[in-house]
């Protein structure tokens, strides 16, 4: 009966011993995990930053094209009138301003997008819709009524479906 008695005390023993090698184990894994989470965050923070940095950059390079079509179209339109006649032309091309030449023309600095502000009055989601429809991104949405991107575009999806709706 002695050896019944120590035979399962060892077995006792041996299965807590188990025991505590597969917690270690979980416990490495959970760490390791947790690292790989923290990792992907900022992987995903640099990503969205690269892709802020990317959007503004494509947006001056749109200002400053429009910027040149616009002077490309002002001086057509100033040869136009003076080749359309000296009579109703004289009268036009005297109170036009004169027109660089493009190649000349120094390049116009990119106008920075106004800064959102909206109606401090209003509760947040029709802060959110006014913000939509002044055309801001939903991270500068995000950034100026401090609330998650997620939640933005949530709640902009909403409105569009309720407009969709309405027609």
């Amino acid at each position: 009966m002695d050896w019944l008695l120590i035979l399962l005390v060892l077995l006792a023993i041996a299965v807590n011993i188990r025991s505590f090698m597969a917690l270690n184990q979980f416990q490495k894994q959970r760490r390791i995990m947790l690292e790989d989470a923290e990792a992907m965050n900022a992987s995903m923070e640099e990503f969205v930053e690269n892709i802020e940095k990317e959007n503004d950059e494509l947006y001056n390079r749109l200002v400053e094209h429009i910027a040149q079509k616009e002077s490309g179209l002002e001086q057509r339109l100033h040869r136009l009138e003076q080749r359309s006649g000296s009579g109703q032309a004289g009268v036009h091309a005297e109170s036009a301003p004169p027109v660089k030449n493009a190649k000349t023309a120094k390049p116009k600095t990119p106008a920075k997008p106004a800064e959102p502000v909206p109606d401090p009055e209003l509760p947040e989601h029709e802060k959110i819709e006014q913000l939509h429809k002044q055309g801001f991104s939903p991270v500068q949405i995000a950034k100026v009524v401090k609330a998650e991107r997620g939640e933005i575009e949530l709640i902009i999806n909403m409105f569009k479906k309720k407009q969709s709706y309405q027609k």
